[in-house]
């Protein structure tokens, strides 16, 4: 064998060795991943348990004529709270809240008041409260960390509930049940590599990933270059295309090798590249990664020009929750919170009505962002296409499809009922492929067919754990070898 052949041979057994019994595991605890996802608050459970706002409401204007005049409102919001209506101003200076209860100073959110909030979402005995002053397994998020001290509440009920709510402000920040846990513990958290120690460590985290999955592809690569040399050697000197090994674990490696092996490598590179932004120099873009809310939108909206006043919301939405003072462009909106659901309501007129963007607003929105001069397309679509894509068909639709026609091909999925939006360039289309095609088969005509995509993953998985299966026995047998050989030797 020559020296770069023997080399590639025993990278193959190496990083084999290494990574096989991580592949067996990323396919069982892939499986679980795809009907187990990682457990959040429920939004519509949370909307259901907030208070509702009073039938009374004071005129907006009088708490903003308390904020200095050089403030610049950037956020108003409105809400109840611990039986007052708080309404909160946040501005470039800082943020003010006020309560229209004159008559008693605004309340802060007090243990007794937490314990009470989780009576509220458990009614069962607690076992125990503990107060964490840093991130644990299921508050792992970096936004977790402003919201410390957390107590987390142990619940003496059959589901064994545990619930987190966050001290200064009394929100429920997540909730778990022990079959969410033990799922997570047997899909997501060994897939990901979820756990604390190395979670909260986001670069370790991510570079970790990263490393597992091009060791992935090499064993990979290198397996499928043996398995198809072997096959031409043996071809050109015998003139047959069969199996040369006649040891069981060894044959049913390089059968499954030659039937798995191409998804082990796209396997490997899309979990390379799972938590990585592919770089500039490869796809290169001209703007931004990605296009936040705030930036399309636009400027923050005057208070004064909302034509709708907030108090009408109250009589056309009786259980109505929460107000919040958002924009589009150059249409004022008020996001609001009614009984379990969350709406958006156009607020450029007097009349209570849901949004529902029209394509001239959404024009004006792409030309303040991208110039006048760029040309671009818009469509209104009712179907998903290759990069709006639903397995569970929970995305909006209809929404706009806005294409423009610059250097980085940026397209722009915009839901006219709320003004969320999806946004794709270049290098995040190829990024689809090479992560969200390549790992979760996230490709349009397969998905369409979900009885054929649960065959096909299913068929995947389970054919890769068996190759994964034979590495790791291989693999076993190759380092205890290489022990009693050392033994021997020493």
């Amino acid at each position: 064998m020559k020296k770069g052949a023997r080399f590639l041979y025993s990278l193959h057994r190496i990083t084999g060795t290494v990574i096989a019994l991580f592949f067996l595991m990323w396919f069982i605890s892939g499986l679980v991943l795809i009907y187990h996802r990682f457990p959040r608050v429920d939004k519509a459970v949370q909307y259901e348990k907030m208070e509702t706002l009073p039938s009374s409401l004071p005129d907006i204007a009088d708490y903003l004529r308390q904020l200095p005049d050089s403030s610049k409102i950037r956020k108003i919001n409105v809400r109840r709270l611990q039986g007052q209506t708080l309404f909160t101003v946040t501005t470039k200076d800082g943020t003010y809240t006020f309560s229209t209860d004159t008559l008693h100073p605004l309340k802060p959110v007090t243990f007794d008041y937490i314990q009470q909030v989780a009576r509220n979402w458990v009614n069962a005995p607690v076992l125990k409260i503990d107060t964490l002053h840093k991130r644990e397994q299921w508050i792992m998020y970096s936004r977790y960390v402003h919201e410390m001290p957390i107590y987390k509440f142990y619940f003496d009920d059959k589901e064994k509930h545990q619930l987190y709510i966050a001290a200064r402000s009394g929100e429920v920040l997540q909730f778990t049940n022990s079959t969410q846990r033990f799922w997570v513990w047997v899909g997501y958290i060994p897939h990901t590599f979820y756990i604390p120690f190395l979670r909260q460590h986001t670069d370790a985290w991510t570079n970790t990933l990263t490393v597992a999955g091009i060791i992935g592809l090499l064993a990979g690569l290198t397996g499928l270059y043996f398995g198809l040399s072997i096959l031409c050697r043996r071809y050109k000197r015998k003139r047959l295309i069969d199996n040369p090994y006649r040891k069981r674990w060894y044959r049913w490696h390089y059968i499954l090798g030659f039937v798995f092996g191409v998804f082990i490598v796209t396997w490997g590179l899309s979990g390379a590249v799972s938590l990585q932004r592919l770089p500039r120099w490869l796809i290169p873009i001209e703007g931004d990664y990605s296009v936040s809310s705030e930036k399309l939108r636009g400027k923050v909206f005057p208070a004064n020009k909302y034509v709708l006043d907030y108090r009408q919301l109250r009589k056309a939405y009786p259980d109505l929750k929460a107000v919040e003072w958002t924009y589009y462009h150059n249409l004022p909106l008020y996001s609001i919170i009614t009984g379990n659901r969350s709406l958006m309501i156009d607020a450029s007129s007097s009349k209570v009505k849901d949004l529902f963007l029209s394509e001239e607003t959404v024009a004006g929105a792409i030309r303040k962002l991208h110039g006048e001069d760029v040309p671009f397309h818009i469509t209104l679509i009712d179907k998903y296409d290759e990069y709006y894509l639903s397995f569970d068909n929970d995305r909006p639709l209809p929404v706009y499809k806005v294409e423009v026609e610059n250097f980085d091909r940026s397209v722009y999925y915009i839901d006219p009922t709320t003004s969320h939006h999806k946004y794709l360039n270049t290098n995040r289309k190829v990024k689809k492929w090479l992560f969200s095609a390549f790992h979760y088969l996230n490709i349009r005509w397969l998905v369409e067919w979900h009885t054929l995509w649960t065959i096909s993953i299913w068929t995947l998985c389970l054919g890769g754990a068996a190759l994964s299966l034979t590495g790791v026995w291989l693999g076993v047998r190759y380092i205890v070898r290489k022990s009693r050989r050392f033994i021997r030797n020493s």
